[in-house]
């Protein structure tokens, strides 16, 4: 290509790497005409034949249509019969038919999945056509894109690193999201831009040669001068000034193939292109110009069939006028598809519409638009992006109200199919243009749906921007009643995130704007959202009377239902589960599946959701299984429902951690985790850290479940509503297998205080279980207070049940009730049975409390104990039952097989299993007292240990030995 070498190389440079796996995106930027299109072509093409190529354009036909050019991409390759038939991609087929509907495995209602689900299913589509040879994705004119298309190609931008794809994208440089997009990219160092620069004078004389086929110095010097002086270094416009010189027969071919002037090019050849594209198009004849005039206000591409209803010509007429423009090169045949043209170049275009006077072109942007909402009033299955088209023909031909209100049908439309992002932006625009006091029913709509798209979207704080902006025009024009939902819709989104005070500020002006004459109809959103707050909302739960909020809830959601709004009934019936958990999970449950009912019955495909996650989930707590939870799991799998599908693998893991099943955690986790992260989901990213560093903590790997945490808090984790399950299943378990159960019970204590001041949804962090077996060993706590623990509902979850029987066994135990006792252990055991680290801890810590009052058979649980710990590597607790063995006179094996656990490097100088235990805690700078107690040796011991570690290692003096010990524990982690 002249004068764009160094660009060609770096362009299959960057296709050679997608081949060795290393993906980029390259952003080529220029000005219309400049050659970005050629320069990708050329690209492209050489790559075919050892390259997956998939292209798709943007169009600048009226309103963006949703991700177009993924779309014609994906559906090129469809054309071929390549279908994405991997295994892997089988969960985001779902996803992926919204770009490709042939790809649906079933019929029937598709509920759309996020656009950041949309966007992985896309990556991983790509890498697994590219895995074995590469491939290239070329998206073009993303100046015209739509805002998923943008996100879209955003979200592959950040995540091609290590995969098998390049990403091509060209745009104007325009200021916009697209131009800021590149700019970030390198911004960013995951992505090139390629800024085009005009070609140089002797680019263009190269060029001239080129197209007219001599040689440079053979072409008429004062075309080149000409070419050189007016067409700026465009290379379309050398080609278009250079076609007219020719079609005006101003520069003549000889018939020895010379090239000649035969007129003067200062009188007989347009001086710009919109003359020298208007000549051409007047040779089309007055009724074949008009066409084309329309195709141009219609955009650079153009359905034929939707020019011939705005014209009204006949087919033969038609047919005719596009031969005729595709001869005269200024229109082109778009791909198979024979409805759609596209003009040549986009400044031909754009020639042909600096021809028409403001009126004219006004006057066949009106005739297009009524044309085709006439079409849409009277016929079935138009395309969607005639409708986005008739919104541009409105705002083209003045008519600002009309536009208005097709943007807010558009944006209407586009929140049910599931696209947020692109509904808020239209439902802005269309109430910047109608006016509240001619359309107050249409823009009251509007604004209704805009809370609901931004809040749906994520972006709630332009929420309450945009309520504010829009508070003045409410109050002028939008009746009380009106006013108060919307309050109430803020005051919900404000609850999804946190954001109590304003949350309840809302509830507050809400109940003002009803007054106390209100109706049970009118108020039933403000009640729940107030309840929700009340009882949610970080205030005290003592100071709530959740009697009164749960009457409130019932009525709310009775006339909710029979009103007609599902939603509204969803968020009561949340409340109502969320109230009934403290006494019942069976009626919480119950108000679950009514959620579950509701959804299905009004296609709340994001409430039937949270429905099935949330009985699964107490499915698994109470009985402390995975079977609905995998079973929920492979629904959501199959119908592509992948955010839900990674929430519940999350909870999964956790119920698989608490079964000491840690390969299968850290293999869902593996699939979950980078998910969360790249969805941008804080929360559930902050719970798999949690869950890894419960995970460490079960098996005594302290260093690790700290790394964990450490994560957790830098993703904003510190008094997030975690706080309890880190205090209590992280810490706390953690200082029990290190045998310290003082800063255990201080622990579940700090996590039950916690839990009071901070209501949550999380129980099994000892509250109900643990923090109460460890009292009855200590005997610190009494029957009367088994018994309060016995009637929370929170105390019949499995994890929690195991701890509350072990506890009651102890205390029928020291009530000489020893009969009674030992079938409490038994029964514990049948239900600890899927909790291996919690069984077993169990039976240590009961065998003592057995040993000290004389019932049961300590010695038989002891052992099993300490086999179970000494397997698993936990030294601290196999020692106090050896310990414990030996103080009731029972045998007990000291064992010596930890050799093999020290590592290479510390064997050589000789250190022994017992010493590297010492060795272990000299790093946390224990003194031999603290040494002795948590390993069972006397004082003396441990003195010796440490005085063989000094020599062993050469260290001068004990804190040199601490340094040593904490850099070999760190090498060891």
């Amino acid at each position: 290509m002249i004068g764009r070498a160094g660009e060609l190389r770096e362009l299959e440079a960057a296709v050679q790497r997608s081949r060795e796996h290393r993906g980029t995106t390259v952003f080529v930027v220029g000005e219309p005409g400049i050659g970005k299109s050629r320069l990708v072509d050329q690209v492209a093409g050489r790559a075919r034949d050892s390259t997956a190529v998939l292209r798709g354009r943007c169009s600048g036909t009226g309103a963006p249509m949703a991700l177009r050019p993924l779309a014609e991409a994906l559906l090129s390759l469809d054309r071929t019969g390549a279908t994405p038939q991997d295994p892997a991609l089988r969960p985001y087929r779902v996803a992926l038919s919204t770009l490709v509907p042939q790809w649906r495995e079933h019929s029937g209602p598709h509920q759309p999945e996020s656009l950041i689900v949309l966007a992985e299913a896309t990556l991983r589509l790509l890498a697994g056509i590219g895995r074995d040879r590469g491939c290239l994705l070329v998206l073009e004119d993303l100046h015209d894109a739509d805002a998923e298309s943008i996100a879209v190609t955003e979200y592959l931008m950040d995540n091609l690193t290590d995969l098998p794809v390049t990403l091509f994208v060209t745009l104007r440089p325009d200021e916009g999201p697209a131009l800021d997009l590149a700019y970030r990219s390198r911004n960013r160092t995951v992505g090139q831009v390629v800024e085009l620069q005009p070609l140089t004078a002797q680019d263009v004389a190269e060029l001239t040669a080129t197209c007219l086929g001599a040689p440079v110095d053979a072409l008429p010097s004062p075309v080149v001068r000409r070419l050189q002086r007016d067409a700026d270094g465009i290379p379309l416009t050398v080609e278009e000034l250079l076609n007219g010189m020719i079609t005006a027969r101003a520069l003549r071919q000889t018939a020895a193939g010379e090239w000649h002037l035969a007129r003067d090019l200062d009188t007989t050849v347009p001086a710009t292109l919109a003359r020298s594209v208007a000549a051409r198009a007047d040779r089309l004849g007055p009724q074949g110009r008009a066409a084309l005039d329309t195709a141009a206000v219609l955009g650079r591409r153009f359905s034929a069939g939707l020019l011939q209803l705005v014209t009204g010509l006949d087919d033969r007429s038609l047919h005719i006028h596009l031969r005729t423009a595709v001869d005269a090169r200024l229109i082109l045949p778009d791909g198979a598809n024979g409805d759609m043209y596209v003009f040549r170049h986009a400044l031909t275009a754009d020639a042909l519409l600096a021809g028409l006077l403001p009126g004219q072109r006004a006057t066949i942007a009106r005739q297009a638009a009524d044309a085709l909402e006439k079409a849409q009033a009277t016929q079935a299955g138009l395309p969607d992006e005639w409708r986005e088209l008739a919104i541009e023909l409105r705002c083209a031909c003045g008519d600002r109200h009309q536009a208005g209100l097709l943007l807010a049908e558009a944006g209407e439309q586009a929140l049910r199919e599931g696209f947020a992002t692109k509904a808020a932006a239209l439902l802005e625009r269309s109430l910047e243009l109608l006016p509240p006091d001619r359309y107050k029913d249409a823009w009251a709509a509007a604004a209704d749906a805009l809370f609901d798209a931004l809040t749906e979207s994520g972006a709630v704080e332009r929420a309450f921007v945009c309520a504010e902006a829009f508070a003045q025009k409410a109050v002028l024009y939008l009746d009380d009643t009106r006013r108060a939902r919307l309050h109430a819709r803020l005051a919900w989104a404000a609850a999804m995130v946190g954001r109590w005070e304003e949350a309840a500020g809302q509830v507050r002006t809400a109940r003002l704007l009803l007054g106390d004459d209100r109706t049970l109809e009118e108020c039933a959103a403000v009640d729940i959202v107030d309840g929700y707050v009340r009882v949610r909302g970080g205030r005290s739960v003592s100071g709530v009377d959740t009697d009164r909020v749960e009457a409130l809830a019932r009525a709310a959601v009775e006339t909710a239902e029979r009103t007609g709004r599902p939603v509204v009934a969803c968020q009561g019936l949340q409340l109502l589960a969320l109230l009934a958990r403290s006494r019942s999970f069976d009626e919480a449950n119950g108000h679950l599946r009514r959620i579950l009912a509701v959804a299905n019955r009004h296609g709340l495909g994001l409430w039937r959701a949270r429905a099935l996650g949330r009985l699964a989930g107490n499915e698994g707590l109470l009985k402390g299984s995975t079977g609905q939870l995998d079973q929920v799991h492979q629904v959501f799998l199959r119908s592509g429902a992948l955010t839900s599908a990674y929430q519940i693998e999350a909870s999964l893991a956790m119920l698989a951690v608490l079964r000491g099943e840690y390969r299968r955690a850290e293999l869902a986790l593996s699939h979950c985790a980078p998910a969360f992260g790249r969805l941008g989901h804080t929360g559930d990213l902050q719970y798999t850290y949690v869950i890894r560093a419960t995970s460490a903590a079960h098996r005594g790997r302290r260093r690790e479940m700290e790394k964990h945490l450490a994560d957790y808090r830098d993703h904003g984790g510190e008094e997030s509503e975690y706080t309890p399950v880190v205090l209590g299943l992280c810490h706390a378990v953690s200082a029990l297998l290190d045998e310290d159960r003082t800063a255990a019970r201080a622990t579940l204590a700090q996590a039950r205080e916690w839990g009071l001041r901070h209501p949550t949804a999380y129980s099994l962090y000892g509250r109900y279980g643990l923090e109460l077996l460890l009292a009855a060993v200590d005997a610190d706590t009494d029957s009367d207070r088994l018994a309060v623990v016995e009637r929370e509902a929170s105390a019949r979850l499995r994890w929690n049940l195991q701890f509350v029987q072990f506890s009651r066994a102890v205390l029928l135990g020291r009530a000489a009730r020893h009969d009674e006792a030992a079938a409490a252990v038994r029964t514990a055991l049948e239900t600890s049975a899927p909790f291996p680290l919690a069984r077993h801890l169990g039976l240590r810590l009961v065998a003592e409390a057995a040993l000290a009052d004389g019932w049961g058979t300590p010695g038989v649980w002891l052992r099993t104990a300490e086999e179970h710990f000494h397997d698993e590597g936990n030294t601290p607790v196999a020692s106090a039952c050896r310990a414990l063995m030996r103080r009731a006179g029972l045998p007990a094996t000291q064992r010596r097989s930890g050799h093999g656990r020290v590592p290479e490097a510390l064997r050589h100088l000789g250190i022994t299993a017992r010493e590297y235990e010492v060795l272990g805690l000299l790093a946390r700078r224990y003194g031999n007292n603290e040494i002795a107690r948590r390993l069972f040796i006397s004082p003396r011991t441990a003195e010796k240990h440490v005085a063989s570690l000094l020599a062993k290692t050469g260290s001068p003096e004990r804190s040199a030995l601490c340094e040593f010990a904490g850099r070999s524990a760190e090498e060891d982690a």
